[in-house]
């Protein structure tokens, strides 16, 4: 704001008003062909801070137990939580968030959904969703393809968003990615890794990810990168003294349709989810079924998933 001298005759200029920002993103040409090209696109300050906030919040609340966690899955640090420590030192993320009440607004976030239709298309059902702690201690992502759990296609249909809540950067193990690893088209097989948490897997790494092919995205609160599901990526372990917050949620077209995963590099994934499934006490389940459960129409008609 410009102010003068009103000691000087001439009066303060009034504080400009400005219109309130738009529901809508609109990409440009040059942000579709580097999606495209490198399979990520990174949108600076796209989530406003009310709603990190908000996100932020309820993770306390649910570390604390101030509200209870419903169907929101807790996955813990085994290392951490063995050093009696607080919850929100020792939890790594939660999971299942599409029917928690301040959660799903990420994934009902009107600036979210402008850009996923023009990438997947106006129906759209959200598929997986994540809010990610990552304290001080956690372990590493290994690099892998988001395709790798998904039992539905067709894959240009389907996209990551990530946002980041906290500064990330590489010493608190920041996203890094493989650009251009989508246009193989190819699904690589993943492997559980000894140095990650349980169900993540990852590929080969010299082979497929080696470092040197490696970008890492660094990025600040309410920065969000889309991710194309066949891109090789992960994140670094959090060898700092912060937590690097971050909520992700996965979309999908609705009319994507089930395939039938007999026979592919995923058909041991299914196994391994349905018979952890069954040690729950839930018989007789498909690992499309397990899909369906857990997502949720955020924006027009719902059909195949």
């Amino acid at each position: 704001m410009v102010r003068v001298n009103s000691l000087a005759g001439v009066r303060a200029l009034p504080k400009p008003v400005f219109a309130e920002p738009s529901d809508n993103y609109i990409l440009s040409p040059e942000q579709i062909k580097f999606y495209d090209d490198n399979g990520f696109l990174v949108i600076k300050e796209l989530i406003d801070f009310t709603s990190l906030y908000s996100y932020k919040q309820r993770f306390i609340q649910i570390c604390k137990g101030i509200v209870p966690a419903g169907n929101v899955r807790v996955v813990k640090e085994p290392t951490l939580v063995k050093q009696n420590l607080k919850p929100e030192d020792y939890i790594n993320k939660i999971q299942e968030l599409l029917y928690d009440d301040v959660f799903i607004t990420y994934g009902e976030h009107p600036k979210i959904l402008s850009v996923l239709s023009q990438f997947i298309g106006d129906d759209i059902t959200a598929v997986n969703s994540m809010f990610i702690n990552k304290p001080p201690g956690s372990s590493r992502h290994p690099p892998h393809q988001d395709l790798f759990y998904f039992p539905f296609r067709p894959a240009e249909k389907i996209i990551g968003a990530w946002t980041a809540i906290d500064h990330v950067n590489i010493e608190n193990g920041c996203l890094y990615a493989v650009p251009g690893s989508h246009k193989a088209k190819e699904l690589y097989q993943h492997q559980g890794k000894t140095d990650a948490l349980k169900m993540y897997h990852g590929v080969d790494e010299e082979s497929i990810a080696p470092l040197d092919k490696r970008v890492h995205l660094e990025m600040s609160p309410g920065d969000t990168v889309f991710l194309h599901p066949y891109l090789l990526h992960g994140s670094g372990p959090n060898v700092s003294k912060n937590y690097r917050k971050a909520i992700t949620f996965h979309f999908a077209n609705s009319s994507c349709e089930y395939i039938d995963l007999k026979g592919t590099v995923q058909e041991h994934l299914a196994k391994e989810v349905t018979e952890q499934a069954a040690k729950m006490g839930i018989d007789n389940i498909s690992y499309a079924d397990v899909w369906r459960l857990k997502s949720k129409q955020v924006k027009g008609v719902r059909s195949n998933l």
